[in-house]
């Protein structure tokens, strides 16, 4: 009876035409779930009584269910729409259909601008140029209280279709229209330095980081580089098995990483063959250095295969899961932790550089780069 109390006995009612009779069944419903219905159903009410505004019944039920996994009160939980879900898959696959252009929003004013155009894009070689504001896309004015990624979807498309963009250059209004075709995010940039050094960018660990890497560190051995820097510094992170792909690149067999779930069930990610880098290695790091960079930062410094200079990293020891609502849409959960290969859990304490050096923003030098440089040039 104790287990009874705590269920309310509900009736669902079948209909069946054939026989000409009802057929009621009884099921159990937690007199929890059944209030929190009831509750939900009355604000719905009250809104639509009194709300002045526009009620958008669709964006109140997805708000719901964010609301939900709000309650966990862990910023690297949330749900999904169908749509949400795509744009995120899209994201991180690393390429859409578009025009190639980065823009930023001002959280004040909400003007949207242009940071820089992508190399070999549609809108590569258009004249654009940094702080152009977006004012117009196709017959759409572009407001001030539009988000940035609502823009953005309206000038992503089907490849092979255009999109006609306005912008204004101080008093002086400007029209380009551009033929949308599917673009690769560049995450991964490399130049050769003095003494053999090869540098190596990577700001994201998307799904196609891993060719873009390997393409560089090809690039840079026919150069000749006879060492390293790979620099991780605001890199927040992203695709798990990009970051293990890459660590098996440069180190040999061994660990890189593991994780455990909430019932301790352990998974080891190794460093499966015998490539690795064999040449000097420097990693540069920052507080923006998260997730999956660190996962890399963590496996370079335990197992002793390379310098890490710059400054403690974000510390993002845990590990986040798509799991699928069975209508396409998702919650993500933090389901697991991960540790170095020492063991370490960095989460809400990253990782300290092996030589510390901090960003000073007054010098136009790049003092983290030249330490890496320095210390290299002496091996």
């Amino acid at each position: 009876m104790k287990k009874l109390s705590k269920i309310i006995v509900g009736i669902l009612v079948v209909t069946c035409i054939a026989e000409g009779f009802f057929l009621y069944r009884a099921y159990a419903i937690p007199s929890d779930t059944l209030k929190t219905a009831q509750k939900i159903n009355k604000i719905e009410k009250t809104i639509e009584k009194y709300y002045k505004g526009k009620i958008d019944k669709e964006q109140l039920e997805d708000y719901t269910y964010k609301g939900l996994v709000a309650g966990l009160e862990d910023p690297y939980s949330d749900y999904y729409s169908k749509e949400d879900f795509e744009d995120l898959m899209e994201s991180t696959n690393g390429v859409y259909s578009g025009v190639g252009i980065y823009m930023t929003q001002n959280l004040t004013s909400g003007i949207i601008t242009v940071v820089k155009t992508i190399k070999g894009s549609p809108s590569d070689g258009s004249g654009l140029k940094k702080g152009d504001i977006l004012t117009k896309v196709d017959d759409h004015d572009v407001t001030a209280d539009e988000e940035l990624s609502e823009v953005v979807d309206r000038i992503k498309g089907k490849e092979g279709t255009e999109v006609t963009l306005y912008f204004l250059r101080g008093s002086k209004t400007m029209k380009y229209t551009f033929t949308r075709k599917s673009i690769e995010t560049p995450t991964v940039e490399t130049r050769m330095l003095d003494n053999g050094i090869g540098y190596l960018s990577i700001s994201e660990f998307d799904e196609v980081t891993v060719k873009q890497f390997e393409d560089g560190m090809k690039k840079l051995k026919k150069q000749g580089m006879k060492s390293l820097i790979i620099d991780l510094r605001d890199n927040p992170g992203g695709l798990l098995n990009a970051v293990v792909d890459i660590a098996d690149d440069l180190l040999p067999k061994g660990k890189i990483v593991y994780t455990e779930d909430k019932n301790g069930k352990k998974k080891t990610y190794n460093a499966e063959d015998d490539d690795q880098l064999n040449m000097p290695l420097c990693l540069l790091v920052n507080e923006n250095s998260a997730s999956a960079s660190e996962i890399l930062a963590g496996a370079i410094k335990d197992r002793n295969a390379g310098t890490l200079v710059g400054e403690k990293t974000f510390g993002k020891g845990i590990v986040q899961g798509f799991f699928d609502l069975g209508d396409d849409s998702y919650v993500k959960l933090t389901y697991s932790s991960y540790y170095t290969p020492a063991g370490h859990n960095i989460h809400k304490k990253g990782i300290q550089p092996n030589v510390s050096v901090k960003d000073n923003e007054k010098t136009k030098q790049d003092e983290q780069l030249q330490k890496a440089v320095d210390i290299l040039s002496k091996k």
